[in-house]
């Protein structure tokens, strides 16, 4: 057994103030005595953590144990299965839902629900996204972050809060920021970025895998989601540190765009060098 360190106990805050209470030497060597006091001393520090946080309880965005008491107010169940964000969001869902809808307070709404930033750009105010408003009642909603949007829970909660005259599109948007810090090193014109989302994924006689059996002839019409991300820069006279040379050759797909009457040869060829 591990020998008590009289000299560093009680560990308890509220043990240690009262023993500031008690003569110099009278219990600075009692077991018994120390261990009464931090016994004590745990209840009172039990106490003073529930009075200190006591005023974050009144509200639910910074609630912890008084979460309850918010779902029981609003008329939901007690969920202590679930994180404290998840019942939150539950909360402001039933909280926020009548307020008057304009613009903002739906944009307050949805993120307070989803945990995304969101923008809603209409005809009064297209954003910074190049909206374009196709007629004064269509508006757009834009959902900025990295997780996984509900899109189920989004349109459920949009088809209740929007006018009924009114319709809407919905933007699950990624934005990333490349750290340019080091741009600094050298001179570019033009840097241009190009980004596609890819979803119908077909096999293609392009070398990119093997006849071993391991995938059918049946063009793999698979709904898969990929993200290309490709960066041309047009570099004149300057000078780069580091580059990349691509080479293709005689690349086509087995999609019916092509004859085979002799004239395209199987010298298919993607080669990939660094400069």
């Amino acid at each position: 057994m591990e020998k008590l360190d009289l000299e560093n106990f009680p560990t308890s805050l509220s043990a240690n103030r009262m023993l500031n209470y008690v003569s110099d030497g009278f219990y600075d060597n009692s077991y018994v005595g120390k261990w009464m006091y931090q016994a004590i001393g745990l209840e009172y520090d039990r106490v003073r953590n529930i009075f200190e946080n006591l005023p974050e309880q009144f509200f639910p965005e910074t609630a912890t144990w008084g979460l309850k008491y918010h779902e029981i107010k609003w008329g939901l169940p007690v969920r202590l299965n679930l994180s404290y964000e998840e019942r939150r969001r539950l909360i402001y869902q039933k909280r926020d839902y009548r307020v008057p809808m304009t613009p903002y307070h739906m944009e307050k709404y949805l993120e307070d629900v989803t945990g995304f930033k969101v923008h809603i750009a209409d005809v009064a105010d297209p954003g910074e996204y190049g909206f374009v408003a196709p007629h004064p009642n269509v508006f757009k909603v834009y959902f900025i972050g990295e997780e996984t949007l509900d899109s189920k829970l989004v349109f459920e909660i949009l088809n209740r809060l929007k006018q009924s005259h009114t319709t809407y599109t919905v933007n699950d948007r990624i934005e990333i920021n490349f750290d340019n810090k080091i741009l600094e090193r050298m001179v570019l014109r033009n840097i241009r970025i190009k980004m596609s989302v890819v979803f119908w994924n077909i096999r293609c006689f392009n070398g990119s895998w093997k006849f071993d059996g391991s995938a059918l002839l049946d063009t793999c019409r698979n709904m898969e989601t990929k993200m290309q991300i490709k960066v041309q820069v047009n570099t004149g006279n300057e000078k780069i540190g580091n580059g990349e040379v691509i080479t293709r050759r005689n690349l086509w797909h087995f999609n019916g765009s092509v004859k085979m009457d002799g004239l395209r040869l199987f010298n298919a060829m993607k080669r990939e060098e660094k400069l």
